[in-house]
């Protein structure tokens, strides 16, 4: 051990010089003694003799100008008072100078500051610069946590042991530059980092647990590639990783709240920033594959529980699915609560995750209601469960709706009237849970029927009266005058498609007004009437511009004849809003109404018919 560390020691003087300043200033700073580590004895008992508020008014003016980036004056002071570089109290919350001037570098990384810590490390024994302060830190575990590379390449060129010194929490430099994401100076530690094998049991889970919480997932999965044994060497260690992992859905694809446009570029990535996202994904979810990988699954396996649920509640279904890749008995973990994964993602309404119940080998006791206060599948998809992800009562109401019908089709007819330990149905569980929500969606849609009723209603008396006021008169018996002229027949089809779509749109919206709004409507009936009128009235609108472009295009066709190119580009305008406006919520009830369903695998009811009759 010995050899070991003079050789490193060794190594580390022979590193270049990172303080670049002029050979001329070293002598600047001079001392009683070469090293001054006797003076750590006299520097402490002059605390106790003088009191702790005398000793912090005496070193009072050099906290000021280190904190003030004064380094010229804190080289004259410390010229000047030489016991200073060991005495323990400097600044407040500081054990040395060291780790004042360290903490003042964490905006300000000039060469003259670097250049004196340099002097000033040169001038103390190694045992001074490893002194901690309150939590345990030495002033190179602040440089890690800093990201101060420079600084700490001095520190560790005086005293190489210093990487090797834990903070009260028992955590290593190493480890907090790799939580805060400093990607240089961790690289720079694991290099000096030797006389501790950073890389088995604790210490290299928690070095891969740094780096997914900093969301350095390409620096984990390297680690993970070049060292056979971190975080896999115990289940303890695989256990730290997967919970660090469990607790970020966004390190994933399903976590990730892309739009539409993002959606489509995230599928051929050719946008740098939306590339790496999906990369540092894939990256992800192979540090999951690799860390269950080789797990001996018997009761040990089940320590892994608490990734396994979180990542089941957060809808992280590539998490689940590698467990379940790895272990084709996840469904009889179960968590404390009695339930295994799929109550769980039908609890939090989970879809990704409760589809993939077509990879597990089925059992009839999948839904069994034992130790989960009588209550099986069904009783958990009719709880209401509100969710941001869906806007509106009646979209909310909707999905609610998809849910128990998704399940309901799984389980077997047996289980329809089974009652919980209240004595009620799952339909009974599911009208009492949503009958608010059932009256903010009627309350919605009637606000929404009732808005839109009024603009179809006003284009339906503004085209109908145009269809009998037609552009250039009518002769006696009434024909119009220019009926073979192009823009009077375009005038007249555009005005009788906005008459006939406006008055379809009132139709449907009338059909919304009077529903009777049972629970059941909100799944098919109200959603479809709404999306029906929102379109026929966007092409009413449509149209009745056209027939005013028409109309303007017959009256100054003469004079003004291209005053129809503006007067399209205007005519445009509410057409485009009324489509912008409108469209997001016309695309979501779309979706949600003729999107995919929740099981999305029909192969599933045959497989579990056929395992029930069996």
């Amino acid at each position: 051990m010995e050899e070991a560390s003079s050789s490193s020691r060794r190594e580390a003087n022979d590193q270049t010089n990172v303080c670049n300043c002029k050979n001329k200033n070293e002598d600047e700073i001079t001392v009683t003694e070469p090293k001054i580590s006797k003076q750590t004895e006299g520097a402490q008992s002059s605390i106790d003799d003088q009191g702790e508020d005398e000793y912090y008014a005496r070193y009072w003016p050099l906290y000021r100008m280190i904190e003030k980036n004064d380094w010229r004056g804190v080289e004259d002071f410390v010229t000047n008072h030489p016991d200073a570089l060991t005495a323990t109290t400097v600044a407040p919350g500081s054990t040395t100078i060291f780790h004042a001037i360290v903490e003042s570098l964490v905006d300000v990384e000039s060469d003259d500051a670097t250049c004196l810590l340099d002097k000033l490390a040169s001038k103390v024994d190694p045992q001074t610069l490893a002194r901690q302060d309150v939590h345990g830190q030495t002033a190179l575990y602040q440089c890690a946590g800093k990201g101060n590379l420079r600084a700490l390449k001095v520190l560790v060129k005086y005293n190489p042991d210093l990487t090797t010194i834990r903070n009260k929490g028992d955590i290593l430099p190493v480890h907090v530059a790799a939580y805060e994401g400093h990607k240089d100076t961790f690289q720079y530690l694991l290099e000096v980092t030797r006389e501790v094998d950073i890389y088995s049991g604790y210490d290299g889970a928690n070095m891969l647990s740094c780096l997914i919480d900093a969301n350095l997932y390409d620096v984990a999965l390297d680690l993970l590639k070049l060292h056979p044994t971190i975080g896999r060497d115990n289940i303890n260690s695989r256990r730290v990783v997967l919970n660090s992992l469990a607790r970020k859905p966004y390190a994933f694809e399903s976590g990730s709240r892309l739009g539409r446009l993002q959606r489509l570029i995230y599928n051929s990535p050719s946008i740098k920033s939306i590339h790496e996202q999906k990369l540092a994904h894939m990256q992800a979810v192979e540090i999951v594959r690799i860390i269950c990988k080789e797990v001996v699954w018997t009761c040990q396996g089940i320590e892994l529980d608490w990734a396994l649920f979180t990542a089941a509640r957060l809808g992280i279904h590539e998490f689940v699915n590698e467990f379940i890749m790895a272990y084709n008995r996840t469904t009889d973990v179960l968590n404390e609560d009695r339930r295994n994964i799929f109550d769980v993602a039908v609890l939090h309404r989970r879809e990704k995750v409760f589809n993939l119940i077509h990879r597990v080998n089925y059992t009839t006791d999948l839904f069994s209601t034992e130790g989960n206060s009588g209550n099986n599948i069904l009783h958990l998809a009719a709880k209401l469960v509100p969710s941001s992800e869906v806007a509106g009562a009646a979209l909310q109401m909707q999905r609610e709706l998809q849910w128990f019908k998704a399940v309901e089709k799984l389980i077997h007819p047996a289980m329809l009237g089974d009652e919980n330990s209240s004595k009620k149905t799952a339909r009974e569980v599911f009208t009492e849970e949503h009958k608010e929500l059932v009256k903010e969606g009627e309350k919605w849609m009637k606000e929404t029927a009732s808005s839109c009723s009024v603009v179809a209603a006003l284009i339906i008396t503004v085209v109908f009266a145009a269809a009998f006021t037609v552009p250039g008169g009518s002769d006696s018996r009434g024909i119009p005058n220019i009926l073979h002229e192009p823009s009077f027949m375009i005038f007249a089809i555009s005005d009788i498609l906005a008459l006939f779509s406006s008055i379809s749109s009132v139709l449907m919206f009338l059909g919304i007004l009077t529903s009777r709004y049972a629970e059941d409507d909100f799944l098919l009936s109200l959603p479809r009437k709404l999306i029906i009128g929102l379109v026929t009235l966007f092409f009413s609108i449509a149209s009745m511009m056209v027939a005013f472009g028409a109309t303007v295009h017959i009256s100054l066709s003469h004079k003004w004849n291209l005053v129809i190119i503006p007067i399209a580009l205007v005519g445009c305008v509410p057409v485009t809003l009324f489509a912008l406006l409108q469209f997001p919520l016309l695309l979501d009830m779309y979706s949600s109404t003729y999107g995919r369903s929740i099981i999305i695998d029909s192969s599933w009811r045959e497989l579990a018919s056929c395992d029930l009759v069996d």
